[in-house]
């Protein structure tokens, strides 16, 4: 399995996804956290500090933009998880904005989940 015992955490407000996720990245072999705000998908990170983080942008509670870079910020032992952005803005302006505030991959919704699957996998094993 591709993604066997690697933490993932999603931070999707759309319970759907989220669920879709879970199953499609359990069924890889992904230990999967998951949170519906940006404020709890920090706590949930912090706490489980994941191997990769999938975010959307269009959260409830603040934008994805402005968690990114917590995200990102090294723990004390010099660790910091890998981001996918995935969302609905197809604007390549989001994507560069992702990309220059330290995302390591961008995917647009509607996705394919085998495409997202390979990108999760490519982006943790570089």
């Amino acid at each position: 399995m591709p993604l066997q015992n690697r933490n993932i955490v999603v931070i999707d407000d759309t319970a759907s996804i989220r669920t879709f996720l879970r199953i499609s990245l359990q069924a890889c072999g992904a230990l999967f956290h998951e949170a519906a705000s940006a404020n709890e998908g920090l706590k949930v990170s912090s706490e489980v500090k994941p191997d990769l983080v999938v975010l959307d942008l269009g959260l409830p509670d603040r934008d994805g933009f402005d968690i990114l870079p917590e995200l990102k910020t090294k723990d004390d032992k010099g660790f910091s998880p890998k981001v996918i952005i995935l969302s609905v803005r197809k604007e390549s302006s989001a994507k560069e904005k992702a990309l220059k505030l330290g995302a390591d991959g961008y995917m647009t919704k509607p996705f394919l989940m085998d495409d997202l699957i390979e990108l999760i996998d490519r982006t943790i094993n570089r």
